[in-house]
């Protein structure tokens, strides 16, 4: 459908590895049925963890003036964030982890907490394990904070036993569940 706007976040560092394929062939399909789309690098940006102080509690906003000052209204701006992240020791990417602790400061004042409701997030999730398992804890983490903020875990795509760049490419599967995920999240 025309109009949607769809938000491409690649959190792996390999610009060209499985995270960042997976998240272009969502892209592919959601530009397929006509929305506009987008697509950045968490590893070209300069964004600081979390320092915990809490001032967001008190100003609603991060004491950090970094590249998430740009990245939050071009999130705001779309209707569907195709979120990526390889699986790292059962984890997150640290530069998707330290993208996902700064929304904390949005989530303190019910406010900026609302402009995440009814958000599409789609999950992708490459990892070198041939277990589906091993990605739990991100797939958990991401449920968990679109619960939170109100916004929709529309589609998870995971590629278990793709570690070297550009295994997902073998992966029909997972590319048609990334296809699907982005042709159906802007149907």
């Amino acid at each position: 459908m025309a109009g949607h706007k769809v938000l491409g976040i690649v959190g792996s560092p390999r610009r060209n590895g499985n995270t960042a394929i997976l998240v272009e062939t969502v892209l592919e399909a959601a530009r397929a049925r006509g929305a506009s789309t987008e697509k950045v690098f968490l590893a070209d940006l300069d964004i600081a963890p979390c320092d915990a102080c809490r001032a967001c509690v008190e100003s609603g906003e991060c004491v950090h003036r970094d590249a998430m000052d740009e990245l939050f209204p071009q999130m705001f701006a779309s209707d569907v964030w195709v979120l990526g992240t390889p699986v790292y020791w059962w984890g997150a990417s640290a530069q998707f982890k330290a993208f996902l602790d700064r929304w904390y400061s949005l989530s303190q004042r019910s406010e900026d907490k609302a402009r995440f409701r009814g958000r599409k997030l789609i999950l992708v999730a490459p990892m070198g394990d041939d277990t589906p398992e091993t990605a739990r804890h991100v797939v958990g983490m991401m449920a968990d904070v679109a619960r939170y903020l109100e916004a929709e875990l529309f589609a998870t795509v995971l590629a278990p036993g793709a570690s070297d760049r550009g295994d997902v490419l073998q992966m029909p599967s997972v590319l048609e569940a990334a296809r699907r995920a982005g042709q159906e999240a802007v149907s």
